[in-house]
């Protein structure tokens, strides 16, 4: 696994995951600037909550800003200059399993760009929830 080019992947994926509204802190930086505890690079890492107020970290990422659509309000739109990237199904359950072993998420939040059509992409997403439930044990449940 080429760990520089997950880590841009994450870079690119989770800074245009920052723009679907749904998490309230998605691209937060605190660098800490003593050699202390407390640095946060922000990326991919927003913050949700329960019904009961409870504050849960979610690891925030598009499967791949690649869209075939041009939707004039998306930033992913297929006429707009950004840098692309794509994650493979298996990079995604890594990365979340990584996260959540190091007890920096909770769970995992996960959108996409539309690949070749609609039923393509959605099968990617299910891939990807499937793996972490099936094989990864990945059961992050909330009451």
């Amino acid at each position: 696994m080429d760990y520089n080019r997950i880590k841009e992947k994450l870079g690119i994926l989770a800074d245009a995951a920052k723009y679907d509204v749904s998490c309230s802190s998605s691209g937060s930086k605190r660098k800490n600037s003593t050699k202390g505890l407390g640095d946060s690079s922000g990326m991919g890492i927003c913050h949700s909550y329960t019904d009961d107020g409870r504050c849960v970290s979610l690891l925030k990422i598009l499967l791949t800003n690649h869209c075939i659509f041009d939707c004039a309000y998306c930033v992913t739109r297929k006429s707009n200059d950004i840098k692309r990237a794509a994650f493979k199904v298996q990079e995604v359950v890594d990365l979340t399993i990584s996260f959540y072993r190091r007890n920096y998420i909770e769970g995992l939040f996960l959108s996409s760009g539309i690949f070749k059509d609609a039923d393509y992409t959605m099968e990617r997403l299910i891939q990807v929830a499937k793996k972490l439930r099936m094989e990864e044990n990945f059961m992050a449940i909330y009451t």
